[in-house]
């Protein structure tokens, strides 16, 4: 599917230089393109120098999770996660120990692995994953995290939260958070196990981010941290600072068997400063994948202790409450329609608690979450009666809690992102209101509908969702995601901004 980037001749010349190391990377497979040659040395060094050590070493890939995937998502898991839909993620596909347990359940979760793959792992105490990559070219955000995807357990139907959600009488939004895996013994997790590593963490620590070359260890062992970075620095890593370690902790059920958790891992990469280096940059994917682990067991793992969340600041929001609410007046006068309803957009993180290490122990779906944004969602909105929704809020690209803002559309039957809206188009939007309202420059203003082009002399920042996208009969959602606090490392804390409202127009009457 992706086109060839090198020609044969080189092509051929490169396989001959790696062929004793690189029988599932360079250029076997369109699949598994080229990475950068450097990434190639360093993996080509490491894998002797670890076999040579006793190791057990293997290669991996890594492959694109995007909409054209979201269908083996949901047939497989019976939703798209409620995947941001501005850029695809990119996940490894790690090869299976010979005695772990693959649950074919979940075998395609994030696409259809090659044989022997999988996007969904066990790990062994005394193991390591090895990510090598070139990283993407400049943009607002990137982050690479880890996540317990099942684990076994039952539905706590006395959780406070699960109470919660029953008062709105909707088993789907309650299966949303609440459910089984298809192992009918396994939750669904999906939790981040703590805080992610993203182009803040890189710069902060390396210097640099964005198209230099860093390394990544995903282990439970600290022992096997400190010999894998001092064979990556052996293998040709410049310096220290250029590795970074995702531990997993004890607070997770590690080993290879049924009962163990398991695990998978996502790239995320949005906003690119160039749309075309960035999907020259999607289609090589210059990154090694590999996993090690002992293969004479020689010490005690030493597992880590449970993680501590990095702490969210933000700059208070509240001074601008009542401005909200004078503009959201103001625009249903416009409208011509005061009566119109306004629905809240609920703060995820405190309505249901969706922080990774918290939501898990709930044994709830915690969908993906990561530190690195706050998360704002809706109840089921209806799009099949002329609807018109405006969707108001602060937009915390000016507010200073936020680099770059989400707004996604969902089909709400799957949570498949079907559309994205950022700060960008957000951007200047409430500023008819000048005059009447204070501070409108903080503020965003959005209309969602079927068919904009009904409206388009008097809604000037439309949105439409064909049926498409969401069909007749099934439901919207909508969420905001604010990312990274500037001069943090971290989303904002959600506790402190405002969440958007929905006002819901009558389109017959507008």
């Amino acid at each position: 599917m992706r086109k060839r980037f090198i020609k044969t001749s080189v092509c051929l010349s490169l396989l001959l230089l790696s062929a004793i190391f690189f029988g599932l990377i360079g250029c076997q497979s369109n699949d598994n393109p080229t990475p950068a040659l450097n990434i190639e040395a360093i993996a080509q060094n490491l894998v002797a120098d670890l076999s040579k050590q006793g190791y057990e070493v293997r290669y991996g890939y890594p492959a694109l999770f995007g909409i054209e995937q979201c269908n083996d998502a949901i047939e497989t898991m019976g939703n798209c996660y409620g995947n941001n839909p501005a850029a695809p993620y990119i996940t490894p596909f790690v090869p299976s120990w010979p005695e772990e347990f693959v649950d074919p359940a979940t075998k395609n979760a994030f696409g259809k692995p090659k044989d022997g793959y999988s996007s969904i792992y066990r790990l062994d105490p005394r193991e390591a994953i090895i990510i090598l990559a070139l990283l993407p070219p400049p943009s607002k955000y990137f982050g690479f995290q880890t996540y317990i995807f099942t684990r076994e357990g039952v539905i706590n139907t006395n959780d406070d939260i699960y109470k919660w959600l029953l008062q709105f009488n909707n088993p789907v939004i309650l299966k949303q958070f609440f459910d089984t895996s298809p192992n009918p013994k396994r939750l669904r997790i999906f939790g981040s196990m703590g805080n992610s590593n993203n182009n803040v963490v890189v710069e902060n620590q390396s210097g640099t981010a964005f198209d230099q070359e860093r390394f990544f260890i995903i282990t439970p062992d600290q022992f096997m941290e400190k010999n894998m970075k001092a064979a990556l620095l052996k293998a040709g890593v410049p310096r220290a600072e250029h590795i970074f370690v995702e531990p997993v902790s004890s607070a997770y059920n590690i080993g290879l068997t049924e009962e163990a958790d398991d695990f998978t891992s996502l790239t995320r990469y949005a906003m690119p400063q160039d749309d075309d280096k960035a999907a020259t940059w999607r289609t090589k994917l210059p990154i090694v994948v590999l996993r090690v682990r002992e293969k004479n067991v020689t010490h005690q793992p030493e597992p880590y202790p449970p993680v501590v969340l990095d702490t969210r600041t933000a700059n208070p929001e509240d001074w601008l409450k009542n401005d909200l609410q004078r503009l959201i007046t103001e625009i249903k006068l416009d409208r011509g329609q005061l009566n119109a309803t306004v629905l809240p957009v609920y703060d995820l993180q405190t309505a249901v608690d969706l922080v990774g290490p918290d939501c898990y122990q709930r044994g709830m779906n915690c969908l993906g979450d990561t530190q690195d944004t706050s998360y704002q969602g809706t109840l089921n909105l209806s799009l099949d009666n002329n609807e018109v929704y405006a969707v108001i809020g602060t937009l915390a690209t000016t507010t200073g809690n936020a680099t770059y803002v989400n707004l996604s559309l969902y089909r709400a039957s799957t949570l498949w992102g079907v559309k994205s809206i950022s700060d960008v188009n957000l951007q200047n939007t409430a500023k008819d209101y000048v005059g009447r309202v204070n501070n409108t420059d903080k503020f965003y203003l959005h209309y969602i509908s079927r068919d904009c082009q009904k409206f388009v002399s008097i809604l000037p920042a439309c949105t439409s969702v064909t049926e498409d996208m969401v069909p007749k009969g099934d439901f919207l959602k909508i969420a905001q995601r604010n990312y990274i606090r500037p001069l943090t490392k971290r989303g904002p804390d959600s506790k402190q901004t405002l969440s958007p409202f929905i006002i819901t127009f009558d389109g017959n009457k507008l």
